[in-house]
């Protein structure tokens, strides 16, 4: 704990050198933050609920909402106060201001908007655009634009918010699908080791059947069975995506890249991985079962298997895109799994 401290604190510090040197400033959001980590920021914000409740100097933060009547005991951090304040669990009044306090996050901004330190924040905002006046001519908004585009890559429209082209979004993209990938190996290998189990199961039930009439329709079964397990796999699709997807949002927000490079980059990277899981699959399903030992057969079982897990694949995603929540996604999927099994 001492450790995570420490580095948080050298972190901090880091920004503040880095704002004092840089001439800028750093807006950041802690969970706990020590005193030390406190002491280091010039203001300090409250919000509550939504509502801003306290803005200005860090160091009288404390004594604002201790003249509202809250109690801070001696040991207790002032960024641990502060935050205690919006909790009803945690906050306490002190003796005789209980009925004195505010409670709800209404009563909380009034009392902040009607405080000498708000009317103190307004001037100091009225001051500031008094010195630096707001550019109403558009030109710091043209020479931003004019700077943007000089870091804009070849093939870019120049009114495009984006700094990379569709390829070079597809291409990172693709990247970071391998590395989550790769972060989670133990996912795919665990998908490969039950494609593996269910191709030997599967295939021991149809294991020295005669190539005879009589076995026309097992073999039929076997066919089906490939390609229903093959789809039904890729209703997994669902969760994965819902799972990426407010990152996503956040990142087109940041205009980082489009969501569709997002969705291109995702089947680029399956490609490899689903061929993977479909040749161990496949293959122990199609020469225990006794299919036709010939490569003509052999690969085209191959191709429409493999084939039809992307497809259904692509269908889960489009349901999973097309809905706002996992349930009415699974509801869907549900449904039209019923059908094509039908």
């Amino acid at each position: 704990m001492l450790t995570i401290l420490a580095t948080a604190f050298k972190f901090v510090n880091t920004l503040r050198l880095a704002s004092d040197f840089g001439d800028n400033a750093a807006a950041v959001a802690i969970y706990q933050a020590s005193q030390s980590i406190y002491d280091v920021f010039d203001k300090a914000t409250v919000l509550y609920e939504g509502r801003q409740i306290y803005f200005g100097p860090a160091d009288a933060a404390k004594s604002f909402f201790e003249r509202q009547g809250w109690h801070c005991p001696s040991r207790q951090t002032t960024g641990d106060f502060l935050t205690s304040v919006t909790n009803p669990q945690e906050r306490k009044a002190r003796d005789g201001m209980e009925e004195k306090v505010p409670r709800t996050p209404d009563e909380f901004e009034r009392y902040w908007r009607e405080s000498p330190e708000y009317r103190q924040l307004l001037a100091e905002i009225d001051e500031h655009e008094r010195e630096y006046p707001i550019d109403t001519e558009g030109r710091s908004l043209a020479q931003l634009r004019e700077q943007k585009n000089v870091v804009q890559a070849k093939r870019v429209r120049p009114e495009s918010p984006f700094l990379i082209s569709i390829p070079m979004q597809v291409k990172l993209c693709t990247i970071r699908a391998y590395q989550r990938i790769w972060g989670d190996i133990s996912a795919t290998a665990t998908q490969i080791v039950l494609n593996v189990v269910m191709a030997l199961i599967v295939g021991s039930i149809f294991f020295g059947a005669p190539d005879a009439t009589v076995n026309f329709f097992a073999k039929g079964s076997v066919l089906f069975l490939a390609i229903l397990f093959n789809a039904l796999t890729a209703i997994a699709e669902i969760n994965s995506l819902y799972a990426q997807r407010p990152i996503v949002e956040k990142h087109a927000s940041y205009a980082f890249y489009h969501p569709f490079t997002e969705a291109m980059a995702g089947i680029v990277s399956d490609i490899p991985v689903k061929f993977m899981q479909a040749v161990f699959f496949n293959i122990i399903l199609y020469f225990m079962s006794g299919l036709r030992r010939e490569a003509a057969q052999f690969f085209l079982y191959f191709l429409i298997t493999y084939i039809s897990t992307f497809v259904m694949s692509a269908v889960f995603r489009t349901l999973a895109a097309c809905t706002k929540t996992v349930s009415q996604a699974m509801a869907l999927a549900g449904v039209l799994v019923l059908a094509l099994v039908v």
